[in-house]
């Protein structure tokens, strides 16, 4: 059985951190992901922190969370992390893995940012990345420290190829990846390819799945009940056996102008066997409306549950 993401259960938004063990346990789920370590406690509370690890044992969950973003070239992104570290970016990821280890949490999943920060940001992409990497290299003592390691998502803004330049230079003692199948058709990845690439640093799977549609100018993402989109699991899960699943139920409907030039220059890394995959599932798709309420993303929950 898989865990799941706090913000994928019903209203999950809006549950304390021990509600939201409830919840998930009632599911059946063997697991809950804290959006951020400020939903276990607010105040960041080592004693509420230790309070939610409790009920976590209790119910027989194993439990994580989410850092945030880090992206030292848009702090305004990373505005919670640099709150905790009184307005410290580096700072507060330290203090954010030291209360994580504290009850047991030594991997803090992270993304750098959004679709719109790798083609409209002032600053430029390669710089972006560039800071990430200084960041995370100067993070490996309190890594170290704490036994402790920063799991980077495959997100919508980041290719796997980028991803894996930055495990190359960070060190893959102190930096996993968390693959995220439905989030790499937006940078033109083959899912199965794209696991084949990381797997050897894959620490955790998100589970959800995905089609894509031919539009005007190009292609779009559209999110489908387990099962009925277009990601591979069988063969996915044969080249990550074994690794800690979570169910994320997305919401966004990404567009890629996969037609447009300038656009694709962007990517250099983009693969034309990969790029044939995606197109060809958009070509399976067809004409044919999209039959998932995108508004509702928790209207997929069951499926994912019965896998």
């Amino acid at each position: 059985m898989a865990g799941i993401v706090k913000s994928s259960l019903p209203d999950g938004r809006n549950l304390s951190a021990v509600a939201a063990l409830n919840a998930a346990a009632d599911l059946g789920a063997d697991g809950l992901l804290f959006n951020s370590l400020s939903d276990c406690s607010p105040t960041l509370d080592p004693v509420e922190l230790t309070a939610v690890r409790a009920e976590a044992d209790r119910l027989g969950l194993r439990i994580s969370s989410i850092l945030g973003i880090v992206n030292p070239a848009l702090p305004a992104r990373s505005r919670p992390i640099i709150d905790a570290g009184s307005g410290d970016m580096r700072a507060g990821i330290e203090r954010l893995v030291r209360l994580a280890a504290g009850i047991g949490m030594h991997d803090m999943i992270f993304i750098i940012g959004t679709i719109e920060d790798r083609f409209e940001a002032e600053v430029s992409w390669a710089a972006q990345l560039d800071g990430v990497a200084s960041m995370l290299e100067s993070l490996t003592p309190v890594l170290r420290e704490c036994g402790s390691k920063l799991v980077l998502k495959t997100h919508e803004e980041i290719t796997t190829h980028e991803i894996l330049a930055l495990v190359d230079r960070v060190g893959a003692d102190w930096l996993g990846v968390a693959f995220d199948p439905v989030n790499v058709l937006c940078r033109l990845e083959d899912p199965v390819a794209a696991a084949e690439r990381v797997a050897r640093y894959v620490a955790d799977v998100f589970v959800d799945d995905a089609v894509v549609r031919f539009q005007e100018n190009g292609i779009r993402r559209f999110l489908a009940p387990l099962g009925q989109g277009f990601v591979d699991w069988q063969s996915i899960r044969s080249i990550l056996p074994g690794r800690p699943e979570w169910i994320e139920l997305h919401a966004g409907q990404f567009a890629m102008p996969v037609f447009d030039r300038a656009w694709l220059r962007l990517q250099p890394t983009i693969a034309i066997e990969e790029f044939a995959s995606v197109l060809a599932m958009a070509a399976k798709f067809g004409a044919r409306e999209v039959p998932w309420n995108q508004e509702m993303p928790v209207s997929r929950l069951a499926q994912a549950l019965a896998d």
